[in-house]
């Protein structure tokens, strides 16, 4: 892994990790300059698989079971086991569940994740599966730019420092944050961040104006403040969201917060398997 420092606008240095220095054989392979995300409809929880244009993988959570494994399969080749990098945005079920079956059916190359301290089962599991895939493991706090290459990059919004060897007991706010860029395409995923935390993101002065917002919590109605959308202030909102789920996602407060914002949304529950792709000017949404 190589390192090299930037400097933004605010003069701060940031860390770059060049971990996709080199392309791997991918859905992508033709190189057609076009960015992809699935916004994967896996129930009541989140998974997003993220095709650079020069065909780098990265696989941002797992959802709350095994069904990543099929989606995977539908939109990747049969015969492609490796995937360049998977985020664990935080802990809990919803989201860690399917990654570790991916680990062990995946040749994984890179793994972001905070390693804190929690006592549970999933997660002692999830943390042998790492131990066990030799990956290279790059612990995620704001300011780290990953380069995925062809002028791709994931810029790290939030947690603020390193959480490793901590005890976290509720990890909705120490959820990774995530903008990917791709030209004048940008895009944030949030994790289950709630109002806390977003607050704790604007007050640091990250620049997270984006065109695609991914909602914090699946719509619950802890997160997507006012205050945070007006700083966002996207074009289109994504919800990974769970059909006729027991919490009540997406609410109500939230999804006429979106109508007032004239924010146009899409519903994994609704409109299935969520694509965006981009050539870095323009985007396009469909839904399958």
């Amino acid at each position: 892994m190589q390192f090299k420092q930037l400097k933004l606008i605010h003069l701060v240095t940031l860390l770059c990790l060049s971990v996709f220095a080199y392309s791997t054989y991918s859905i992508a392979q033709e190189k057609d300059g076009l960015l992809k995300i699935y916004f994967f409809d896996i129930g009541q929880g989140d998974s997003i698989l993220i095709e650079t244009p020069n065909g780098n993988q990265v696989l941002i959570d797992g959802g709350p079971d095994n069904k990543v494994l099929q989606k995977l399969g539908e939109v990747m080749p049969f015969f492609d086991k490796s995937i360049d990098m998977v985020v664990l945005t935080h802990s809990d079920a919803d989201h860690i569940t399917g990654l570790i079956e991916v680990l062990k059916r995946y040749e994984v190359k890179n793994i972001v994740y905070s390693d804190i301290v929690r006592k549970s089962d999933l997660y002692n599991a999830w943390q042998k599966a790492v131990a066990e895939e030799d990956a290279n493991v790059v612990e995620p706090s704001a300011g780290q730019v990953i380069d995925l290459g062809n002028g791709a990059v994931l810029l790290t919004a939030h947690p603020g420092e390193p959480l490793k060897g901590k005890t976290i007991k509720k990890p909705n706010n120490e959820s990774v944050v995530l903008m990917l860029k791709y030209g004048e395409t940008e895009v944030l995923l949030t994790g289950d961040i709630e109002a806390k935390a977003e607050r704790q993101i604007i007050l640091s002065g990250v620049d997270i104006n984006a065109d695609i917002l991914k909602i914090a919590h699946h719509g619950s109605r802890t997160s997507t403040t006012e205050e945070f959308l007006s700083e966002v202030s996207p074009q289109v909102a994504i919800i990974q969201v769970g059909a006729k789920n027991r919490y009540g996602h997406p609410t109500q407060e939230v999804l006429k917060r979106l109508e007032e914002y004239d924010i146009k949304y899409y519903r994994n529950d609704l409109d299935g398997d969520i694509k965006v792709i981009s050539d870095g000017a323009d985007f396009a949404i469909t839904s399958f």
